[in-house]
């Protein structure tokens, strides 16, 4: 991934200094989002019942671009994830304060758009369209839905849109979570999509190959009705390392009542051919719309892990702000 990255760093240098009428564009960037919580983790952790302070994947960034020519331009982010609490949450994962989050250099044009670094997986990607509590705590679809990834050493290629089609396909390298040695090959993982979407719909179809050890497949649609959203997912995973395979459904609805308060809705299922678990996600929220940047919200969240040995219930209430800049 290095030599890949360094090698399109010297492509858009090289772009770069042969041209005097570049100009730069950049964009600093932010979203605090913060929750206090009450969580109750049920039979899985007695102690775990209280009340917490919890930054959902609040972040700051910077991005631009660089005009090459008439159809060519260099393009840049860089972005951390900023946590306001010590505390380990679903959302910081008990790390720095401040970590890495989607990172990347490239070139985009009329051909399409190239990136290399660290970023959302392409199943991450259109899951986010349908995830109504995305980031947050036990609220986010990872938390029973693998594919929720954050890819590093990632080489990723879009293609222009034709009559709302476009196809993403990227290769992972060096990936330290692949279960398979490639001996020595660029790609120790894959991934691929087709995408369509106009006023009306926006649907895709996405396929892993050993990315997070899973082979995955993923199909999403989101329908826009009016001031109402509806979203579905279906998907299929299958552990490499291991003989485990599960399969989700997911659900979820969003409705602008008026120009001040939205409601949301969605409601998942997990079940995993090994040991014939199954986990459950109910989720339901309400925002009060301050602005286009500013939202006040309230979400109720509950996770069901139905195991063969035991069975509970794990839920979190929450009041928070998110502003956005």
């Amino acid at each position: 991934m290095k030599k890949i990255g360094l090698a399109l760093l010297a492509v858009v240098l090289t772009a770069m200094s042969g041209t005097s009428c570049g100009q730069f564009e950049n964009q600093l960037y932010g979203r605090a989002n913060v929750s206090v919580n009450y969580t109750d983790l049920g039979a899985s952790n007695p102690l775990a019942k209280d009340w917490q302070l919890n930054s959902n994947a609040s972040r700051l960034g910077f991005r631009g671009s660089y005009q090459i020519s008439e159809t060519l331009e260099a393009i840049y982010q860089l972005e951390i994830e900023i946590n306001f609490n010590d505390h380990i949450s679903s959302t910081a994962r008990g790390k720095d304060r401040i970590e890495n989050r989607n990172t990347y250099i490239g070139l985009q044009g009329s051909f399409g758009r190239i990136i290399a670094g660290k970023y959302d997986s392409i199943a991450k990607t259109v899951g986010r369209e349908v995830d109504r509590f995305n980031d947050q705590v036990l609220g986010d679809i990872k938390g029973f839905m693998e594919g929720e990834d954050r890819v590093s050493d990632l080489v990723l290629y879009t293609t222009p849109s034709w009559k709302g089609f476009s196809v993403s396909a990227g290769i992972i390298t060096d990936d330290d979570s692949s279960a398979v040695d490639d001996g020595g090959g660029l790609a120790e993982g894959s991934t691929i999509s087709l995408d369509y979407s106009n006023d009306f719909v926006r649907a895709s179809i996405v396929n892993n190959d050993d990315i997070d050890k899973q082979d995955l497949t993923r199909v999403m649609s989101n329908f826009y009705i009016g001031a109402t959203e509806i979203g579905f997912i279906w998907q299929q995973a299958e552990r490499i390392d291991i003989a485990a395979d599960e399969e989700s459904w997911f659900i979820s609805a969003e409705h602008r009542i008026n120009d001040n308060w939205r409601i949301k809705g969605q409601f998942g299922i997990t079940e995993y051919s090994l040991l014939d678990n199954k986990d459950k996600q109910l989720a339901v929220g309400i925002d009060r719309i301050i602005s286009n940047d500013v939202f006040v919200f309230f979400n109720y969240v509950q996770n069901d892990r139905d195991e063969t040995v035991s069975s509970h219930t794990d839920f979190s209430t929450a009041i928070g702000i998110q502003v956005s800049f």
